[in-house]
């Protein structure tokens, strides 16, 4: 992190400012502002952990992923009867991804959950959305098979087993 004395000087001053407004959490703020005003690199690589980044085609992908879930929900519902029995409703549900693998995108679908307000479907509170094992690779997968369909909110039976067996 590379930092102006002018911006190490106001951030120290907001650790400050922190520190006073949270007793609690005192010596976390007086800890970060030491080590931004000694400008300690490898503890300020630390405090840039908490950032967080995610480039705009992996933000693009999680709300691709939330949008095919919708669809296989949307193209079950739609399906007669007789096709219907064949899935459970579970199976087209988002399982969110794995907090402690891919925490980020966790992050993310909350953000879009209960900050942006999208994806009303997904009726699970976001500490609850969370996968035991991580899921992107998966997601991935069945995003490449629902894209090769050529009606994403009308999917076939077929289309619908190959997407949840990618």
């Amino acid at each position: 992190m590379n930092m102006s004395h002018t911006e190490r000087l106001i951030l120290s001053n907001q650790y400050e400012i922190l520190s006073k407004l949270n007793p609690e959490q005192a010596d976390f703020y007086q800890r970060a502002k030491t080590i931004i005003e000694r400008g300690y690199c490898l503890q300020l690589l630390e405090l840039e952990k908490s950032f967080g980044h995610l480039e705009r085609d992996t933000c693009q992908e999680v709300i691709d992923t939330l949008e095919m879930h919708h669809a296989m929900m949307v193209s079950f519902e739609n399906l007669p009867a007789t096709e219907q029995a064949e899935f459970t409703p579970a199976r087209f549900k988002f399982n969110g991804y794995s907090r402690s693998q891919e925490r980020e995108l966790a992050d993310y679908v909350c953000f879009l959950l209960e900050v942006d307000k999208r994806f009303p479907e997904v009726d699970c509170p976001c500490e609850e959305l969370s996968s035991d094992i991580a899921m992107r690779d998966k997601y991935q997968r069945m995003l490449a098979a629902w894209r090769d369909c050529p009606r994403s909110y009308k999917l076939s039976i077929q289309e619908l087993r190959k997407i949840l067996n990618a």
